[in-house]
């Protein structure tokens, strides 16, 4: 029999009841082809009622029309009324005399027990409720949800960290260093490497030629080609497998290790977001006589809190020897937030699905269970041609999704991995302000809103024109938005179902009203 919570109400009118005029409520299940039921507590004096259902809908039945008291027991009589079958019906009957106490008006004595009472029994059947619904799929909650499919094997995706690059550099080349001498073997190979990298220019190359030592000719014999010695197809080389030898001016190596940590400048500690870097790289020559690298950064800090704009990491709180400035030239908005409760009941209701394995819905759910995965389509014969099935995937990692197709497909078909093309999203608009209210706050505000819904669509979904007003006109201090274009128009963005639409440039001007 299933559970079901007790009101507080109830509870304290069954008390009442009991205490002052001795009647009990009881709950018993009607079957069928079974007309008497026990009463639990004797001997019972008389039935005061009975409830339940008829047809459906709530019904007090009468007394030696629809049912009779026999011995402690009730009878329902064949020709009347019965509730219908498979529903509770309660029972109020009485089986003591009353106790005397008449005063249970709110603030009397009795009142005051008994309703300090039922409390703690309400209280006890909350938790009982809790306990019951935290054992199904559809009611569980939280880490009561987490046991439950764990049972399938699955657990939660938890929160990603936002993920991008940043740049390191320097704007003067770092010092440079004489290196004499250093030997190589020739092997008749093309390119020799050096060793101590950046180069700036090689001073000289020495080795035997016919047996006898020689000085190699720079741009004729040999030229330096990103920090390899090339040696000229047409040019003199060293006699086979004898040392050569390379005198060369490089640069002092500028490395900037694994574990770096940059940051977002913030007078405020709590607002400041700290990232750091995620393998080791050296500071090379770019265009413009400047020093820079890229160096991949993950977010300390799990889920969209991490998320930043182009230009807003600029901070080394430890600056690596010889870096100058670090800046990350693009946004990183790519973090997301732990699965929802309703994801997750989803995901689980498919489980069995990708036990199945071979089907495009076990495809598409193995997928959808790879960390970081947020969007999946799931196209068959995308040109028409049988055995093609084309998967486009937003997030997660691509060697694991490789993976799981491996897993999942079937035999003899090939499955085509792509990721969803971007199309860019720019908004301007003109915004009313509330008098008042300061600007730059709301306008920050109204740019990560508008970034935030964008980031939240899925692979094929359009750009709502009405949801980016109703976002804005929801935050407080804007008071109307005279003026709003989408790529130009006043209309939504149409996204293809293999497209994704990203966030680019939101341009906000303000007024007051």
């Amino acid at each position: 029999m299933a559970f079901k919570r007790k009101s507080y109400k109830d509870i304290t009118e069954d008390i009442v009841m009991q205490l002052t005029k001795g009647i009990l409520k009881e709950k018993h299940d009607f079957k069928e082809n079974r007309f008497k039921y026990m009463l639990s507590n004797t001997p019972v004096k008389d039935i005061v009622k009975i409830e339940g259902a008829l047809n459906g809908i709530h019904n007090v039945f009468k007394k030696d029309t629809d049912y009779r008291l026999s011995g402690n027991m009730v009878e329902w009589i064949p020709a009347g009324d019965m509730p219908d079958i498979g529903t509770e019906f309660h029972v109020n009957y009485t089986f003591s005399e009353p106790s005397g106490i008449t005063d249970v008006n709110p603030g009397s004595v009795t009142r005051t027990i008994v309703e300090a009472v039922s409390r703690e029994i309400d209280f006890l059947y909350a938790q009982m409720n809790y306990v019951y619904l935290s054992g199904f799929i559809d009611t569980s909650t939280g880490n009561a949800l987490d046991l439950v499919v764990s049972l399938l094997g699955i657990t939660r995706k938890p929160a990603e960290p936002a993920s991008g690059h940043v740049t390191f550099g320097r704007n003067t080349p770092p010092s440079e260093t004489v290196k004499s001498g250093e030997t190589h073997l020739y092997d008749r190979k093309k390119y020799y490497g050096l060793k101590s990298i950046p180069v700036k220019d090689i001073s000289r190359v020495k080795g035997n030629l016919n047996g006898k030592s020689h000085t190699f000719v720079k741009g004729a014999d040999y030229v330096l080609k990103d920090d390899l010695v090339m040696w000229m197809v047409d040019g003199k080389k060293p006699d086979k497998n004898t040392v050569f030898y390379v005198d060369y001016i490089g640069y002092e190596e500028i490395k900037i290790p694994e574990g770096t940590k940059v940051s977002t400048y913030s007078r405020e500690p709590k607002n400041v977001r700290t990232f750091e870097t995620t393998n080791d790289e050296i500071l090379k020559m770019s265009g413009e006589d400047k020093w820079e690298v890229d160096i991949p950064v993950k977010a300390l800090v799990s889920g969209k809190s991490g998320n930043v704009y182009a230009g807003a990491i600029t901070v080394m709180p430890q600056p690596p020897k010889g870096i100058e400035y670090v800046i990350n030239k693009k946004d990183i908005l790519n973090a997301a937030p732990a699965e929802t409760d309703e994801e997750l009941r989803n995901r689980a209701k498919h489980a069995l699905e990708v036990a199945g394995k071979a089907t495009l819905v076990s495809l598409k759910s193995s997928i959808e269970g790879v960390e970081g995965v947020r969007s999946v389509i799931v196209e068959d014969m995308p040109d028409g041609v049988a055995g093609i099935v084309r998967v486009i995937v937003s997030g997660g990692d691509e060697e694991e999704i490789n993976k799981v197709i491996e897993d999942t497909r079937s035999a003899g078909i090939k499955v085509e991995f792509e990721r969803p093309t971007v199309v860019d999203a720019d908004v301007t608009m003109t915004v009313i302000l509330d008098k008042g209210v300061e600007p730059l706050p709301v306008e920050k505000t109204i740019d990560s809103n508008i970034r935030e819904y964008i980031s939240s669509l899925n692979i094929g979904d359009d750009v709502m024109y009405g949801k980016i007003i109703s976002t804005v006109l929801s935050i407080q201090g804007v008071y109307d938005i005279p003026k709003i274009r989408i790529n130009g128009g006043k209309e939504n963005i149409k996204i293809k179902s293999w497209e994704r639409a990203e966030a680019r440039d939101i341009k906000i001007s303000t007024k007051f009203k």
